[in-house]
């Protein structure tokens, strides 16, 4: 089955698709929802106060009503009643919604209750229409620019008409491990009638796609050939390292040898070096680097951000300089002259180093002598990303880098085919991170301590989950806040959202000082190095993973001051919150945090939001992992398995190799 053959599939939504990583059919199905509604459990909106969401039945009172709150703001609002009390919902900048809401309409509304005085307010909720045939169950699915919600279900629905899943893992497998036979369980993903059947199809299917993928890890771990021989001289690497204005570290001497041991091997590299945040691992990848230019070869490192892209770039201009290795940048903010300049050195072998975004995976990017890939902050890329760059050349080697420590049962599963360094020292005379949470009735003086800090030329970022939101502390309105407070001539704004063009201009803004307090998202969780940055501060803390915590907070103490990292969080009263929150604030592993999150929280955190159509990762346990890993040993000794599975793996890339054959 064809996407064309979809109702509602044009040329431009089948584009959109493919640009969310949605290229197929087969993708099509494993986008599974990306959380579920319980409709059975109705509650009255009085009754849902001082919980955290709650499912209404509401009939619509009144027409909506829109309101101009300011420039590019608009309120939409409209008032409810459950049959007992009335309850108004909220939304911001959508005014079509004053047209789609009728008066005597009956839906289910989802989402937090809150009481002003007298009055029950629920702020953009989640609307489903209720029918006589309402499912117990109601999926919600990621959005998709260009794709409107009704499509996108109606294409799934229309792939599971007519296409059937088949697994590798035979009925005996299936039925001696308790799995949920798969094209029974991709259905139920879809369409669950209830909890515990969604939760046994969620098992199975992480289960099925693990140990395929274990299983074929091991395929083709020893496979890969190269015909290339590095230099035997090692002189000129030793004389840079030598050079540098810091010794290297045992853990980054280690990892540098285990790397170069492998260039040098008759098979291909697939290597993973990880490490705590500050450890070292971008030198080492720059020495290996080294030495595979002055071999002769072209080398190429991909990193997630354009910002952290030109930090490596200049940081390699500024070290190889001394040895006539010709580096080069690509990027979006490239012109297009200087592009294909760029493109142009590359394919005659004039570069031996490209750094860039992933605009090194463009078609267009065509290499001479590609011998080395290594790609930064690995979790940041999807599967088919490292697979265009690896496709760039025949067996080169890969050096995958991530600064998240992955928990040692996960680390199989994530990447399987390679081979491990973990660097888990840090240099000498870095500075120290002090953390501390920060209860609401301190906030003032929190702020006026960053308003001392910031007087003094210090720098601090204020961290906050969402750009806009209603529920939780967002950039735009803590800024609203500030800009009324002493802190307004020292704040600036970072977020996704704004043109790379901008974002860089406030980065350098932040970097030399002019801005001295950054109101920003996660988006600087990694590659931002701004020495005089002494504070950070976490706003709904609880909202991220310990992982992602500890990233953010090595932001800071990267100079020579030491610093202080302040969470703060409304959720600090649930029991589970609070032990995560206090293991952060008394340990600074980032190894250890890896290890207790995924105890806690299993493997979402590692999984989750980070790579198309993982919706059931987050279900995964050690036992899980267990199970997977014992289905993959007989997956091994499977004649079809080992025939037909690699078939489904280009260039060592694995997605979700199941079969799917049509009806």
């Amino acid at each position: 089955m064809e996407f064309s053959e979809i109702r509602g599939f044009g040329v431009k939504r089948i584009e959109y698709m493919k640009q969310s990583g949605i290229e197929s059919v087969d993708d099509l199905l494993m986008l599974f929802p990306s959380k579920y509604i319980d409709l059975s459990s109705i509650e009255t909106a009085a009754s849902g106060v001082g919980k955290e969401k709650s499912v209404i039945v509401g009939t619509i009172k009144a027409p909506a009503q829109v309101k101009y709150l300011r420039k590019g703001l608009f309120l939409t609002t409209v008032v409810m009643t459950d049959g007992t009390d009335d309850f108004e919902c909220g939304w911001f900048n959508q005014k079509y919604l004053r047209n789609a809401l009728h008066i005597g309409t009956e839906y289910f509304v989802y989402g937090k209750v809150e009481q002003f005085g007298k009055k029950l307010s629920i702020g953009n909720p989640t609307l489903i229409k209720k029918t006589s045939n309402s499912p117990k169950i109601h999926p919600i699915y990621k959005a998709i620019k260009g794709v409107p919600a009704n499509v996108l279900t109606g294409g799934i629905d229309a792939a599971l008409k007519n296409v059937r899943i088949e697994s590798f893992v035979n009925c005996d497998m299936a039925k001696h491990y308790n799995l949920t036979e798969l094209n029974n369980a991709v259905r139920i993903l879809h369409h669950p009638s209830d909890m515990k059947s969604l939760a046994d199809a969620k098992r199975s299917i992480a289960i099925e796609n693990l140990s395929c993928n274990m299983a074929l890890y091991e395929l083709i771990k020893h496979t890969g050939k190269k015909n290339r021989k590095y230099s035997d001289s090692k002189e000129i690497l030793e004389n840079f390292i030598s050079n540098l204005p810091f010794d290297l570290t045992n853990g980054q001497k280690a990892a540098l040898d285990n790397i170069i041991y492998d260039m040098r091997s008759n098979t291909k590299m697939n290597r993973l070096l990880q490490g705590d945040v500050g450890c070292g691992k971008t030198i080492v990848a720059l020495c290996a680097m080294l030495y595979a230019a002055i071999s002769g070869y072209q080398c190429v490192l991909m990193s997630p951000t354009e910002l952290l892209a030109k930090q490596h770039y200049e940081t390699a201009q500024r070290l190889f300089k001394a040895y006539k290795i010709r580096t080069a940048f690509l990027g979006s903010s490239l012109t297009a002259k200087k592009r294909l300049e760029v493109l142009s050195d590359i394919s005659k072998g004039n570069t031996d180093i490209v750094i860039g975004t992933h605009a090194v995976i463009c078609k267009d990017v065509v290499f001479k002598h590609l011998a080395l890939i290594v790609t930064d902050e690995q979790q940041r890329f999807g599967v088919k990303q490292r697979g265009l760059l690896e496709n760039k050349a025949i067996n080169a080697d890969c050096l995958v880098m991530s600064a998240t420590p992955i928990p040692r049962t996960l680390a199989l599963t994530l990447y399987g085919d390679l081979a491990e360094s973990a660097i888990h020292e840090v240099p000498e005379k870095k500075a120290s991170v002090t953390t501390r949470f920060v209860p609401t009735h301190k906030i003032k003086d929190m702020l006026a301590y960053i308003f001392e800090k910031a007087k003094n030329g210090e720098q601090t970022y204020i961290v906050c989950p969402r750009i806009d939101d209603d529920e939780l502390v967002s950039v735009n309105t803590l800024y609203n806040h500030l800009k009324n407070t002493a802190l307004k001539e020292y704040i600036g704004i970072l977020h996704g959202q704004l043109p790379d063009s901008e974002k860089a201009k406030i980065m350098n803004a932040f970097a030399e000082g002019s801005i001295r307090v950054l109101l920003t998202t996660s988006i600087i969780e990694v590659g931002i190095d701004v020495k005089s940055a002494t504070t950070i501060v976490i706003f709904n803390a609880d909202r991220y993973g310990l992982s992602q915590l500890h990233q953010l907070r090595g932001r800071v103490g990267r100079g020579e001051k030491d610093s202080f990292c302040f969470i703060l969080s409304d959720n600090y009263d649930s029991e589970s919150a609070q032990a995560r929150l206090n293991h952060f604030c008394s340990c600074n592993d980032g190894f250890s945090l890896a290890e207790f999150d995924f105890k806690m929280r299993g493997a979402g955190d590692f999984f989750g939001t980070r790579q198309h159509g993982s919706t059931f990762f987050s279900e995964m346990d050690a036992q899980t992992i267990k199970t997977a890993r014992e289905i993959s040993l007989l997956l091994l000794q499977d004649e079809h398995f080992c025939k037909y599975a690699p078939i489904k793996a280009k260039n060592g890339q694995i997605t979700f190799i199941e079969k799917l054959t049509l009806n």
